[in-house]
């Protein structure tokens, strides 16, 4: 296995080891880049490219495309926009409700509402990342490339010719 290919490059197919391999290494990457101030921020982006290798790889590997894996993304920031907005107008109605106190209860039904949708979004990308990994690959080749496991052989040489006879 190609550590650098299975995690750097988008091009061609990994079979479910491969896969579930490099999911193992984003999780961990990603929680270590938690601990990093500034820099683990960095971090994380640069490995949103390790996620789109990884996963576009598994899907062609079924004979689909990458983009599908635009779609969890687009859930999960929809979901997290709503969440966000709902937790900000909690906050601000709490706020807003007059005087010098603040409706703790508004504040905190506000972010539990919210947190449901943070979890939601999760939740999306669990399933996706199970999908993906137990998608069933397809046997041959495809348009995305060779089988994984199946080296490309060049075609066999031509014997040499026998010297002329004299």
């Amino acid at each position: 296995m190609n550590i650098t290919h299975v995690l750097f490059s988008p091009n061609g197919r990994i079979g479910q080891q491969e896969f579930w391999i490099g999911v193992l290494i984003l999780i961990a990457a990603n929680i270590v880049a938690g601990f990093i101030p500034i820099l683990g921020f960095l971090i994380s982006l640069g490995l949103i490219w390790v996620g789109i290798a990884v996963y576009g790889k598994r899907l062609h590997d079924a004979g689909k495309s990458a983009w599908l894996h635009a779609i969890p993304w687009a859930v999960s920031f929809v979901l997290l926009i709503i969440g966000s907005v709902m937790a900000g107008g909690a906050v601000f109605a709490a706020m807003m409700g007059g005087g010098d106190d603040v409706d703790v209860a508004t504040v905190l039904a506000g972010a539990g509402a919210a947190s449901l949708f943070f979890l939601l979004s999760f939740v999306v990308w669990i399933a996706y990342t199970i999908w993906v990994g137990l998608l069933k690959g397809d046997a041959g080749d495809n348009r995305f490339g060779p089988a994984p496991g199946t080296a490309q052989t060049p075609p066999p040489a031509e014997p040499p010719a026998a010297p002329p006879a004299a």
